[in-house]
């Protein structure tokens, strides 16, 4: 019988189980590694109509937020004058635009110049992270105090200033000042530095005691952050409330509608909201001895369809001490999720940067991340950059590459040998081992050789998964043509099919067994599958990868070494071993 008309033995067939095994489990395995995948999208059966004054969602509309604050001013533990109306306060930096209002001294809007929208609706506006002045976007920092009642929502303020622009080096301040019934001042104090996505808050109570404020107070992001890439259930997936509590990051992404509140003791470094790219993070300057959140649901709908939106509040929990003035400060980060910008604050930041594995996969991640940026800085298209990175990989794996593919060969020109020692001792399955084992080893072969290069490249294929879903910098990165956001899938699948197609071809050249051609066709299927999905930047990276593989293993086909050439015939006398040692 010739091997072509050899049936499929049981490897094939076990090969053709676990890929259909890890076909029906791909959906666990992509919640299982942080993978979101689109959710069918419930159909419309109401939509509020579109605001056209709305700047930050034009494309979205959404339910309105429970106003937070209270109307009844006659219960207002805060003293108002006739004469008091609300104001707004503006600061402009290069980096932010925010605006406070004196009913509460709270920032009612917060703009990030840096960073644009890149969904149609909105494309090359500004990123908003917060409106509740037009849009109902969130709600904002907030302090929360342990006495029911005493709320600063609808307390009247009076600021020093009502404008502040700052540019090169500058720094400057807005302070806010409210006096209660009980006569006491109550101060809050917002510090701007240019260039920066960040501010300063400084709370300052002379006289807690008389208000009846003790024990503890929570500050932090209330109201959540809203979906700000093109893919809004993609963004929504990575909705999440984070801190840093002792060495250990605490994350809550899922909502518990029956206990929509967590609360965590210990030292707390930070507490944060974030979205898939960006956060607000709050910073205490003391010790916070806690964190809280608060998790529910909204429906947002965007482009006639609708999704349950994750909604998240975060603070830490500040201890108060008896009897004395309170002077509190916080640092509050809004911007994006920049590994390197969130390290500089030296407070564990960047531990929210979802890299894979701590020990395995993060420390290839953070390699590639710095290769990206340094090639990046030579040749401004991630895209090119992908490519470049795609050669050096292979560049760096040829040797394990090159061992591989002349180890199936030398496997191959065995073949006659091993089935004749089948059909001598197909009755006897262990001999027949061993005596296979036997003839690989005179021949020095390694049968599991052809393995040794996809071993060291798995972390790095998660780390770059991880990358390209993750980091700010592939963020809305262009390369050419069609593809114009490397972190978002092809949109319209061209490069999934490249890259199944040029699967194809490798696995064409590398498959020499007649038994596994079969796998020669169903495993580019399968990536093909898998891949579709995934951001554009992987696919290009695994398709220029393939495309190298098929040009390296030509150029290995045209160039056989010496022991290639020697006879197979004297395989098993010993006469390759002797040869080998006399060379």
């Amino acid at each position: 019988m010739s091997e072509e008309q050899r049936p499929i033995d049981f490897k094939v067939v076990a090969a053709f189980a676990v890929l259909i095994a890890l076909v029906l489990l791909l959906p666990a395995y992509w919640e299982w590694i942080g993978y979101k995948q689109a959710p069918r999208r419930a159909p419309v059966t109401a939509t509020a109509p579109a605001d056209s004054s709305v700047v930050a969602a034009p494309s979205a509309t959404v339910a309105p937020s429970p106003p937070p604050v209270s109307a009844d001013t006659t219960r207002t533990p805060f003293v108002r004058d006739s004469l008091w109306h609300e104001e707004l306060v503006t600061i402009n930096t290069p980096r932010l635009e925010a605006q406070f209002s004196t009913r509460g001294a709270r920032l009612v809007r917060l703009i990030l110049k840096g960073y644009h929208y890149n969904d149609p609706g909105r494309k090359g506006q500004p990123i908003v992270l917060l409106d509740t002045m037009d849009a109902a976007l969130g709600v904002g920092p907030r302090f929360q105090f342990d006495r029911p009642g005493f709320s600063l929502d609808d307390a009247a303020f009076r600021a020093d200033r009502m404008s502040l622009t700052l540019s090169g080096n500058d720094s400057g301040t807005v302070r806010f000042v409210a006096v209660t019934r009980s006569g006491g001042e109550l101060a809050i104090t917002y510090t701007f530095r240019s260039n920066r996505s960040d501010f300063d808050t400084r709370l300052q109570i002379a006289a807690p005691w008389q208000d009846g404020i003790e024990r503890e107070l929570h500050y932090g992001w209330q109201g959540g952050l809203w979906p700000t890439e093109p893919d809004p259930d993609g963004d929504n997936g990575d909705f999440a409330a984070v801190a840093l509590m002792g060495k250990d990051l605490e994350k809550i992404g899922k909502v518990d509608r029956d206990q929509p509140l967590t609360n965590l003791s210990g030292l707390t470094h930070w507490a944060a909201v974030r979205t898939k790219y960006f956060v607000c993070a709050t910073i205490p300057r003391t010790p916070a001895e806690g964190f809280r959140v608060e998790a529910r649901q909204r429906p947002y709908t965007h482009e006639a369809a609708t999704l349950e939106l994750k909604q998240f509040s975060a603070s830490v929990l500040m201890p108060l001490r008896t009897g004395e003035p309170i002077d509190l400060g916080f640092t509050v980060y809004a911007g994006p999720i920049d590994y390197d910008v969130l390290k500089s604050y030296r407070v564990g930041l960047e531990e929210m940067v979802d890299l894979g594995w701590r020990w395995i996969v993060r420390p290839f991640a953070l390699v590639i991340l710095w290769l990206f940026q340094k090639l990046y800085a030579l040749m401004p298209n991630y895209g090119v950059v992908i490519i470049v990175f795609s050669l050096l990989i292979k560049a760096a794996f040829h040797p394990l590459t090159k061992k591989q593919v002349r180890s199936m060969r030398r496997m191959q020109s065995l073949q006659p040998r091993v089935e004749k020692l089948r059909e001598r001792l197909k009755g006897d399955p262990q001999r027949l081992n061993q005596e296979m084992m036997k003839l690989y080893r005179e021949a020095g072969i390694n049968p599991v050789a052809g393995c040794l290069p996809l071993l060291p490249q798995m972390p790095i294929f998660y780390a770059l998964f991880q990358v390209f879903r993750t980091t700010i910098e592939l963020r809305g990165a262009h390369f050419a043509f069609w593809l114009t956001d490397l972190s978002q899938k092809d949109p319209y699948y061209i490069l999934p099919i490249i890259m199944t197609v040029s699967m194809f071809l490798q696995q064409k050249l590398s498959t020499k067994d007649p038994k596994q051609k079969m796998l020669t066709y169903l495993m580019p299927l399968l990536f093909g599958f898998m891949f579709h999905n995934f951001p554009a930047g992987l696919n290009l990276y695994w398709t220029m990868y393939n495309i190298f593989s098929v040009i390296e293993q030509v150029w290995l086909i045209g160039h056989p070494s010496d022991d290639e050439s020697l006879s197979t015939g004297e395989v098993g006398s010993g006469k390759i071993l002797k040869s080998r040692a006399g060379a």
